[in-house]
């Protein structure tokens, strides 16, 4: 958690706010992924109303971050939204546990677990007005109740957790989230700076949000073409 700022800034928050925005596109290009992975239309069925969750909070994160005049950015992470999908449709093609809907759930929470995490540490801060607060802890709510969903129907097809290449999946799920995590606050740090830099210009160029759309995308790719160099 980043304790070095608080929530309260415009900036900041807006930051956050957008690194959650993204966040959630990530998840649906994951879920468009998954749903066309799996075999079971029941399963399919329940992957797509998880989907509206997201789509949902899409919808409310924007309206969040247009209300702190900052700008939201409608895309997914730039850093890490490719690897995300590629793990996922390596789990589809996974022999392991004997394919199928096991192997694509298994890769599913795995991109899952980051988002259910995020979302609640975003919940967990202290200092979230009391509004906002109450949009991400549903949010959070949502996440939790998704991943709690692949466990139980991981254990429905009888995927033993504890098998070996289970728990290699466990593994490379926590990797995954703590890499993901990183990259992502690279950079959210970049466009809270240029958010910053946004709101500390003439106002004639703080009422143009596209510009300041290409600023904070120009900056959160910058630095993430060095992240990757390091």
């Amino acid at each position: 958690m980043d304790t070095t700022t608080t929530q309260t800034d415009p900036a900041a928050l807006a930051a956050r706010l957008n690194d959650l925005l993204q966040l959630d596109h990530d998840a649906i290009q994951a879920y468009d992924l998954a749903i066309t992975l799996l075999r079971s239309e029941r399963h399919k069925d329940t992957l797509r109303r998880f989907r509206a969750d997201h789509e949902r909070h899409v919808s409310e994160l924007t309206s969040l971050i247009q209300a702190l005049d900052a700008v939201p950015v409608q895309l997914p992470h730039l850093q890490t939204g490719p690897f995300k999908l590629g793990m996922q449709a390596l789990g589809g093609a996974a022999g392991a546990l004997g394919g199928g809907d096991g192997a694509v759930l298994l890769a599913f929470k795995a991109n899952e677990r980051q988002t259910r995490d995020k979302y609640r540490r975003v919940a967990d801060l202290a200092d979230l007005p009391p509004g906002l607060s109450n949009i991400v802890r549903r949010a959070a709510a949502d996440e939790a109740t998704h991943y709690a969903w692949a466990l139980e129907t991981l254990d429905e097809l009888g995927v033993d957790q504890d098998s070996t290449a289970a728990r290699a999946e466990r593994a490379v799920e926590i990797v995954n989230a703590r890499m993901a995590d990183v990259a992502e606050d690279v950079g959210r740090r970049a466009m809270q700076t240029a958010e910053q830099i946004r709101r500390g210009v003439s106002d004639p160029a703080r009422g143009n949000p596209i510009a300041a759309a290409v600023v904070a995308i120009g900056t959160g790719l910058l630095v993430g073409n060095l992240f990757r160099r390091r």
